[in-house]
């Protein structure tokens, strides 16, 4: 019988970067379910309270969970028994609340996606949204922008540590996931890592309310999430480099390069891959329907790893 556990950010669950040697914050079986509830990605604690003011955010992180560089506010990590490199850890997302609100901003500082449009010596733009969860809607806290967003949340992060040594950012997307930002993976998705470390070691955070693909400002719309369901299963006769999705109209392949057009191909091939094996093809027949029914989408341009996701309907190929 699975069993629930629920995770809150604390001083024993956050920390802002991956590691192999990160402690656990829980211990599960697989097949388990976790409800998580996370900070946004910049570990804000309340909503502004003025246009421009400062929010109060996270500290007292417990020292071994500290680094000197910025990260996103993760929740975790989550050792699963029997977990073992060359397993594949398949997340499967019930559910996802977001909090009551959330930021977002463009322009302002020298990133290369603002140097690119000619963004970085323009002022930061900052917008605050009140999330009305009810009926899935972003409004302006403060007025000063008219419009509405609808809200269409899920994780940015969720993934686990590659075998390297050391602290690595929550920024760059890998193929272990992370920083993968696919707005795709809402509730009723199913998500798939390759495990490359004893027990996986998975986290999340970085909640999104609403994106575009490709995330092109740098922050999607930032919030906290009051709740996130999550059930991990080990699958032993699962065997994948990168992540694959499945959500509730198709399957998904994702790679990562700093060339987007690199990441692209890895896309691509490793949804021809799915296709041999999802219709009993072969990899030539499988490509010469790529062509007719596979779209390629630029997931996020933001990250130094750039994201592409193959995109497969299920009622594209019909018997």
């Amino acid at each position: 019988m699975s069993n629930i556990y629920k995770l809150e950010p604390t001083a024993e669950t956050l920390h802002g970067f991956f590691s192999k040697d990160l402690e656990p914050a829980l211990t599960i079986q697989s097949g388990d379910t976790v409800i998580f509830r996370t900070l946004d990605s910049a570990w804000g604690l309340e909503k502004r309270e003025a246009p421009g003011a400062p929010r109060k955010k996270f500290t007292g992180l417990k020292p071994e969970r500290q680094t000197n560089q910025f990260g996103h506010a993760l929740v975790g990590p989550i050792y699963i028994q029997n977990a073992k490199p060359g397993q594949t850890l398949e997340i499967q997302i019930k559910e996802i609340q977001p909090g009551i609100w959330g930021w977002t901003s463009g322009g302002g500082f020298p990133s290369y996606w603002n140097k690119n449009l000619g963004f970085e010596q323009e002022k930061e733009v900052l917008f605050d949204f009140e999330l009305d969860i009810e009926n899935m809607i972003g409004k302006s806290q403060f007025g000063d922008f008219d419009y509405r967003v609808a809200l269409r949340p899920f994780m940015g992060i969720m993934g686990m540590p590659t075998d390297e040594a050391g602290q690595h950012s929550t920024f760059v997307p890998r193929n272990t996931g992370g920083n993968i930002d696919c707005k795709e993976l809402q509730a009723g998705s199913t998500l798939y890592l390759p495990i490359a470390v004893e027990g996986g070691l998975f986290s999340t955070g970085d909640g999104h309310a609403a994106q575009g693909d490709g995330e092109v400002s740098g922050p999607a719309l930032e919030c906290p999430m009051e709740r996130v369901s999550l059930t991990l299963t080990v699958k032993e006769d699962m065997k994948i480099e990168r992540p694959r999705a499945k959500t509730e109209t198709g399957w998904i392949t994702m790679a990562f390069h700093e060339d987007l057009a690199e990441a692209m191909w890895l896309a691509l091939s490793d949804m021809i891959d799915w296709m041999t094996e999802l219709f009993n093809i072969s990899r030539t027949e499988a490509y010469t329907c790529a062509t007719m029914v596979v779209d390629l989408r630029i997931t996020q341009v933001v990250n130094f790893s750039k994201g592409v996701h193959a995109f497969l309907p299920f009622d594209a190929l019909i018997k």
